[in-house]
């Protein structure tokens, strides 16, 4: 993982080479085969770059939020990025506070976008809090509470009848609470809170949507704890031209339980954007082993 000087931080990234439009794609961390290593495998061979986020891993830390808000800085990090590489133009891809990073790029930044893949990143209902913001609060407070921890993350999964995917779950829950053990005070501080959070109403928020002007795909889970489903048919009803896939069986761990039909998904997108064939036949289906 090689890093990146910006400014006064340092970015660390996985970089899988390949040929055509490059995808990157940002988050506090990333999953070993997640699905935007996929794409860079066989048959699709994309260029694929995977940032760590500023405060998080091996990102420089930050004592405070960033001026700018969390959310605005890592979109323009992600230029920043692209700049360093001599990347011009970029598919971005990311989930959930993720995929909150491009919703900003898509705002900030329309230019640099050759599209949007938003997955499980749909920007939250206005109502209240977020299970996202509220939960994290709740985790930031009892983050050496493997119970507090553990309890949070069921609520963001959803619920499961799969016996398979329910064991495959438990592996995730211990990875996780031994996970947050081991942050830095730092890191364990970061909420970032809701994308958008001038929009203090839905009809707001869905006047950000129609000046939106990239290619967006939007992949959502029906059985998020996260993301609700009217949340998902907002973005989808109000981004001009987007496309929206949303699975009932699935939910907010979609990327780390199910990430070769997330990449299917994006590879037929990218083909439809490009008015090609879809090179998709190699990428195998999920299955839920710990």
């Amino acid at each position: 993982m090689p890093e990146i000087p910006i400014d006064d931080v340092s970015l660390w990234y996985d970089e899988f080479p390949g040929e055509g439009m490059p995808i990157l794609s940002s988050a506090s961390s990333f999953e070993p085969g997640g699905y935007p290593e996929i794409l860079a495998r066989d048959p699709l061979r994309r260029p694929v770059l995977q940032i760590q986020a500023r405060g998080w891993g091996r990102s420089t830390h930050l004592a405070d939020a960033p001026a700018a808000g969390w959310l605005d800085t890592w979109a323009d990090d992600v230029c920043r990025v692209a700049d360093a590489r001599g990347i011009e133009r970029f598919v971005y891809t990311g989930v959930s506070h993720g995929g909150g990073i491009g919703w900003h790029l898509a705002r900030r930044h329309p230019d640099r976008l050759a599209a949007l893949i938003s997955v499980v990143a749909a920007p939250h209902d206005r109502a209240g809090g977020t299970a996202s913001s509220a939960g994290r609060a709740k985790v930031i407070a009892g983050r050496k509470d493997p119970a507090v921890v553990r309890a949070q993350f069921e609520v963001l999964a959803g619920w499961t009848d799969d016996p398979a995917r329910a064991a495959a779950r438990e592996h995730m829950y211990r990875k996780i609470v031994d996970r947050f053990a081991t942050q830095s005070e730092e890191e364990s501080r970061i909420n970032q809170g809701k994308p958008f959070p001038e929009a203090t109403t839905d009809e707001a928020l869905a006047e950000i949507y129609r000046s939106i002007r990239v290619p967006v795909l939007i992949l959502g889970a029906l059985r998020d704890g996260v993301i609700s489903p009217e949340a998902s048919l907002r973005a989808a009803v109000n981004v001009r031209g987007a496309k929206t896939v949303l699975w009932e069986d699935e939910g907010h761990m979609m990327a780390g339980e199910s990430p070769s039909r997330l990449a299917r998904e994006v590879a037929l997108f990218l083909a439809e954007l490009a008015g090609e064939a879809v090179p998709a036949d190699g990428i195998v289906s999920d299955t839920f082993a710990p």
